[in-house]
């Protein structure tokens, strides 16, 4: 049930872990051009880079307004302008693949779970069986699982989550994996990740 690496969620989000996938080709370009997250600030930034398709130029007078002065205020390592043409270089540094509410299996913690459902699948890991049963059928109705931590590290599942099927990419989506490569970065410093295979058709680039 869990990714390759876990980190609480960032400040704004309720309290969960989150389970991560890197983008190693990405997280190694932006440690060589020294970026790190793109920032809450740049949120308006983010928009503009949607319209902008990765690795392909594009005429910087094709731009609107907004978004040409978004190009031009847009950090180090982002994307490139040159001779009035704009080549985007970030991508989401990361997929969120699961986000765990560690805690009894309560009204609550079902809700803690289903504010992640525009993100990722989600689910509730309880150390003991909830004991009004119809919790159960209530989390199976929002599609966040329920996982029973017996503390062998084989969790047994309970309710299985439903899977996170993206219907659009949008700004929110790409800020939210953001933050969650901030609290990566925050964690380990000048550490590469391992290297993860591909996820054809899964991964969000960009």
């Amino acid at each position: 049930m869990t990714g390759p690496i876990q980190v609480p969620s960032p400040r704004g989000y309720r309290a969960a872990t989150l389970h991560l996938t890197i983008d190693h080709a990405e997280h190694t370009r932006r440690q060589a051009a020294g970026l790190g997250h793109i920032r809450d600030s740049h949120c308006a930034l983010l928009d503009t880079l949607m319209a902008l398709p990765p690795g392909i130029p594009v005429h910087h007078d094709d731009l609107t307004e907004r978004q040409q002065n978004d190009v031009r205020r847009a950090p180090a390592g982002i994307l490139d302008l040159t001779l009035g043409i704009v080549t985007r270089h970030a991508i989401r540094p990361c997929r969120v693949d699961l986000a765990t509410v560690h805690a009894s299996c309560t009204r609550d913690s079902i809700g803690r779970a289903t504010s992640y459902a525009p993100f990722c699948t989600r689910a509730v890991v309880t150390p003991t069986p909830p004991r009004r049963k119809y919790l159960l059928s209530e989390a199976n109705y929002w599609g966040v699982g329920v996982f029973l931590d017996h503390g062998d590290g084989e969790p047994e599942t309970l309710v299985e989550p439903s899977p996170w099927r993206p219907k659009r990419h949008t700004p929110a989506a790409w800020r939210f994996a953001e933050a969650a490569y901030a609290s990566y970065l925050s964690r380990t410093p000048n550490t590469e990740t391992t290297k993860t295979p591909s996820h054809a058709g899964e991964q969000p680039r960009g």
